[in-house]
């Protein structure tokens, strides 16, 4: 008889088991919300301020410099000014029009792109949009 109530026993005791197992994994879900990437559409400037050929700089809302370069009637890109190479400040060299880091001689064209020296990949770009006169910037956070 004490085998049978055992069983008994423990056939009540699963599903209970089971429910404190999912009701706990739910809160743990819940208090832990998933990460995910999300994406700022950050107004800069109005394209007359920018005129072909230029550049302006500008800082982030974290503090990050960054400059944009209009390369065309409607087009303009958007990159870091941090060198890929040990991490300098880039600058732009209007008379050869692209920017030069004075570290280590490193060259990149005015779409980011290494033409001399050490740097190891482009400049970090951002993706950009002309909606109307406006020129806007995306950036991507990670959610915390």
């Amino acid at each position: 008889m004490e085998r049978r109530d055992a069983i008994k026993n423990l056939l009540a005791f699963v599903p209970l088991g089971t429910a404190f197992a999912g009701i706990t994994a739910m809160g743990i879900t819940f208090i832990t919300p998933k990460k995910r990437d999300l994406e700022r559409r950050i107004f800069t400037l109005h394209l007359e301020e920018l005129p072909i050929n230029t550049t302006k700089k500008f800082r982030d809302l974290r503090g990050k410099d960054l400059v944009l370069v209009r390369t065309g009637e409607r087009e303009v890109k958007a990159m870091s000014t941090v060198c890929t190479h040990l991490g300098c400040t880039v600058y732009w060299e209007k008379d050869r029009q692209e920017f030069y880091c004075p570290c280590h001689q490193g060259r990149f064209n005015k779409d980011g792109q290494v033409i001399a020296g050490p740097p190891p990949k482009p400049l970090e770009t951002y993706k950009t949009e002309i909606s109307g006169d406006n020129v806007f910037i995306y950036f991507q956070d990670k959610e915390a």
